[in-house]
């Protein structure tokens, strides 16, 4: 009987789990659709299973996806191998992932087109969580949320992904799924990490959009340096060598076109140009800078940001600038002040541009034709512009400067009747103007003959000359116009214009003269110049001794000579008018004195200027007005004299002649300059006893001079080094009076104190120490140290209760110290407080116990309370020696008390039995304050083991070799040794 005829459907099933029993060692990517679902390795022929294969005619039926699909669910229905049914389950969910692809791309109802896709990928990473290829699903799963525009689980499923597949060969194309969606959220910190995951991951298709996405998170993050890298990055793979664009793709352009406009955005937002040197400087130099420096030029250029834009063209030409580019940077420089109608800016860059770039610099010679060729047309246009510019400029000035002259001529011709109305600049502003027209003529000319050695056959070469000639002589280039006037003498030949030239080279000679301290190069060139003039001058008197000009002129050769700091031969010229037969007038006569006391003083002659000046004096008229200044000069002479015997070592001849000034000069002011110098110098060499009565002098006659102020204070010193500390005292003392400066004040108050007491004179020490305690609470560590000294000074006085008042102060004072307080005043405060709490000791002490017991031991027990208290209060201070101290107290207390108990007074009317008894209740109560006194001074004691043992320390030891003598009260013995070596 035949066997009974499946349904098409089951037998297709049938077939398709047998094919896989029978190749179950064969991967189920044989069967797969797309290159997206996992691979493992495909079984060798030797490992399939004998099978009989179809007819080589019979040809398989075109499937549907739906067909199919049920099929493998069929297969899922009748088989029982893992293996398979985990392979149709991978199978079926690549197709259902194709099956709401395909409704996607048809355009149908897409409605939960994936949900079954999401679920078998869902239901296979549940089933199979450690299978190899988890990444290819998780991958497919991710895809599938987002076709179904579940963003959020794709995200989840990415980021699952990434974090438990860090090799998957999906991990970037992963990365950058993340990133962009992380982009669009906007989550720019989360995509700038996705996006640089993807850059990390090395080259893959999306490298170079990773690298641009990664500068735009960056950039949206504010972050604007941080994007520079990535965004450079892209510059570097795009720009071609030769940096021009029009050679790239359009896709490549449009990209590399809007990278360098957001990163010259960055620049922008950061320090500009400046920040493209910094970074670069940083990262290394790219052969596209230019393009950047352009980049961000423009966009300041249309942001209207004119002076920005003219900054990044200067950065780049600061940067490069011997680039072939530097001249059309400069161009664009200029033109930016041009769009932004910046005169002074254009003006000063054409000038720039002409030094950058003219044939005198270094730029022209280094560069070919071809590169000087286009600079050319610039540099023409340039030099003439700022030529002319600065002629015109020039003539304007000195137009402005004649007018000023006529028009204060006119105000002060009262014949005059008209003048303009306009404000007259002043003399200052007028000779600001005179050097600025000046210098404009020097510039004027300057170009001007930069025009004519740049383009020697210019037609308008001629014109260009004149006003070279014209900008020259009005420049006040006086050596040029002596030899242009020769020039034109000589050659010319003419006599009549002879004649005028030879009287203007003697006129530029004197106005060169007058020129030179402005021009002058080196001290030779004028001595050389202001010789010639000085020895024809010389010449002339020699020549002409008769002449009525004669003596004249020889004065003026002395006074030139003077000028010129010649003033050894100042002396001679001088001198040899003085011994002119018959002697000249007085008046010259004086002048040549003067001449000669003038160079001697230079000269440090400072004995023969005080003869010459001595002799000027002789010569004035009683009424002349210039014998207060040689006074002071013959003052000063004798002042000098002084200094010179100070530098030399000599001080006792250095004050004979500080004081011999105002014997040759009295009432000159610098006498009592000298008498303090003088005063002064004895100071300086322990001279006290001689400076005093100089300073008193000087206290008594020139009180009102500001030099008096010091006197007082030289007085101390002179006082105080000489041994007589209660005038120095006193002296303060009067300082403290006298003063109305605070710190002056208070400081002498305080040393008064301080030599009063160092003086012997106790009672006005503690009057001044009270009266600075009371008066300045500041600065808090001087009015410490007055504190102490006043308690000190009223020991010495046995005052205990004045001292004890001092000692609280000091308590007080270094509590309410705050950030003042210091180690000094903690320790004054601690010392205080020893005194202070060794006085509750001592009353502590002598208080004995007597009957009835219960009242004296309270009464007791409240002082101990006392004693106990402050001695604690004197250890907070954690000073050492009273930490000892108060240690070795406390434990003097405990023992004391101890020690009371045991002889204090017994009741009379006790029998032998009842005595004893008293005597054990007693010993009872004292032996636990004996055991608190061994405590406390053993850890006294035990100090010696940090290396402390000072006297109190020492002091409980000898307490506790009394209270336990078996152990401390030992004895040292010396310990024996052999010489023997065994």
């Amino acid at each position: 009987m035949r066997p009974q005829q499946l349904p098409l459907k089951l037998m297709t099933a049938a077939v398709l789990v047998a094919t896989l029993n029978a190749c179950s060692g064969i991967s189920f990517s044989v069967l797969d659709f797309s290159d997206d679902e996992p691979k493992e390795p495909v079984a060798t022929l030797a490992d399939l299973q004998p099978a009989l294969l179809p007819d080589k005619d019979a040809s398989l039926p075109a499937v549907d996806l739906d067909t199919l699909i049920a099929t493998y669910r069929d297969v899922l229905a009748v088989t029982d191998d893992a293996a398979i049914e985990s392979q149709v389950q991978h199978r079926l969910a690549g197709l259902e992932m194709r099956r709401g692809e395909q409704r996607l791309f048809d355009g149908g109802e897409t409605s939960g087109a994936f949900d079954l896709a999401i679920a078998a990928y869902l239901d296979l990473l549940a089933d199979n969580p450690d299978y190899p290829g988890n990444d290819q699903l998780l991958y497919q799963l991710s895809k599938a949320y987002d076709l179904a525009g579940q963003t959020e689980q794709s995200m989840a499923v990415l980021s699952r992904l990434v974090t438990n597949y860090p090799n998957s060969r999906h991990l970037a194309e992963a990365q950058f799924r993340r990133a962009e969606v992380f982009f669009a959220a906007p989550d720019y910190k989360n995509a700038e990490q996705s996006y640089r995951a993807v850059v990390s991951a090395g080259d893959n298709k999306h490298l170079l959009n990773s690298q641009y996405m990664l500068g735009w998170s960056l950039f949206k993050q504010q972050r604007y340096r941080a994007s520079l890298q990535p965004f450079i990055s892209v510059l570097d793979s795009n720009i071609p060598a030769d940096n021009d664009l029009a050679t790239l793709s359009r896709g490549k352009r449009e990209l590399t076109e809007d990278v360098l406009s957001v990163v010259s955005i960055v620049f922008s937002y950061l320090d500009g140009a400046a920040s493209i040197g910094e970074v670069f400087t940083a990262m290394g130099e790219r052969y596209y800078l230019s393009l950047l420096y352009y980049d961000l030029g423009d966009l300041y250029l249309q942001q209207k940001r004119y002076r920005d834009s003219a900054e990044a063209y200067r950065a780049y030409i600061d940067r490069s600038p011997q680039s072939d580019l530097a001249p059309v940077f400069y161009a664009r420089l200029i033109n930016s002040y041009v769009a932004a109608g910046f005169r002074d800016d254009v003006l000063n860059e054409k000038q720039q541009y002409v030094e950058n770039y003219g044939i005198y610099s270094s730029y022209w010679q280094q560069k070919p034709v071809s590169i000087r060729v286009k600079i050319t047309p610039l540099l023409s246009e340039y030099l003439t512009e700022l030529a002319r510019h600065y002629h015109a400029q020039a003539q304007g000035k000195t137009k402005t400067i004649a007018q000023n002259i006529a028009e204060r001529e006119n105000a002060a011709d009262q014949s005059v009747k008209k003048y303009s109305r306009q404000k007259l600049l002043g003399k200052q502003e007028l000779q600001q103007l005179q050097q600025s027209a000046k210098q404009d003529f020097i510039s004027a000319a300057n170009y001007y003959q930069q025009f004519i050695d740049s383009f020697p056959a210019d037609p308008k070469l001629a014109e260009i000359y004149f006003l070279l000639a014209e900008s020259r002589f009005e420049a006040g280039d006086y050596r040029s116009a002596i030899a242009a006037y020769e020039q034109v003498a000589y050659q010319l030949a003419d006599s009549e214009r002879g004649a005028e030239a030879a009287y203007n080279v003697v006129i530029s000679y004197g106005n060169l003269l007058v020129a030179l301290p402005e021009n002058i190069d080196t001290a030779e060139q004028l001595n050389t110049i202001q010789r010639q003039k000085i020895t024809s001058q010389l010449r002339f008197a020699n020549a002409f001794p008769k002449d009525k000009h004669a003596t004249t002129v020889l004065t003026k050769s002395a006074e030139e000579l003077l000028s010129l700091k010649e003033y050894e031969q100042a002396i001679t010229a001088a001198q040899q008018l003085i011994n002119t037969q018959p002697l000249a007038d007085q008046r010259l006569r004086k002048t040549a004195w003067l001449v000669v006391g003038h160079s001697a003083f230079e000269l440090e002659k400072f004995s023969n200027a005080e003869t010459a000046y001595s002799q000027t004096l002789q010569l004035l008229a009683q009424d002349d007005e210039t014998a207060i200044d040689i006074k002071q000069r013959l003052a000063a002479s004798v002042y000098k004299q002084a200094e010179l015997a100070l530098a030399d070592a000599k001080p006792l001849l250095a004050v004979q002649q500080y004081l011999r000034v105002a014997e040759v000069t009295p009432n000159s002011s610098i006498a009592v300059t000298a008498q303090f110098d003088a005063a002064n110098v004895l100071l300086s060499i322990g001279e006290y006893d001689r400076a005093i009565p100089v300073l008193e002098q000087l206290r008594r006659n020139h009180s009102i001079n500001a030099l008096s102020a010091d006197i007082p204070a030289k007085l101390v010193l002179a006082y105080q080094q000489s041994g007589q500390l209660s005038a120095a005292a006193d002296e303060l003392s009067a300082i403290y009076d006298n003063t109305d400066d605070p710190a002056i004040k208070q400081e002498s108050l305080f040393q008064a104190a301080e030599l009063y007491e160092q003086s012997g004179d106790t009672v006005t020490a503690i009057l001044r120490y009270r009266n600075y305690a009371h008066t300045y609470p500041q600065p808090f560590a001087t009015a410490m140290e007055a504190r102490f000294k006043l308690s000190e000074l009223y020991l010495q006085q046995q005052e205990n209760e004045k001292r004890r008042f001092w000692l609280r102060k000091m308590i007080a004072a270094d509590a309410d110290a705050g950030s003042q307080g210091n180690q000094r005043s903690h320790y004054l405060a601690a010392l205080s407080l020893s005194v202070l709490a060794d006085d509750q000791y001592r009353i502590f002490s002598a208080q004995s116990l007597t009957l009835p017991l219960k009242n004296s031991l309270k009464k007791k027990r409240q002082s101990l309370a006392k004693t106990l208290q402050v001695y604690q209060q004197l250890a907070d201070y954690e000073i050492e020696e009273f930490t000892t101290l108060a240690t070795y107290r406390i434990g003097e207390v405990y023992g004391q008390l101890s020690n009371d108990l045991m002889v204090s007074q017994r009741p009379a009317n006790l029998d032998e039995l009842a005595l004893e008894q008293y005597d054990i209740l007693l010993e009872e109560q004292a032996y636990p304050f004996e055991e608190k006194a061994i405590d406390i001074h053993r850890n006294n004691a035990e100090r010696s083991w940090q290396g402390s043992y000072d006297p109190w320390v020492q002091q409980s030891f000898e307490s506790l070799k009394k209270l336990l003598p078996a152990r401390y009260g030992k004895e040292e013995q010396g310990v024996g040794f052999a010489n023997e070596i065994y």
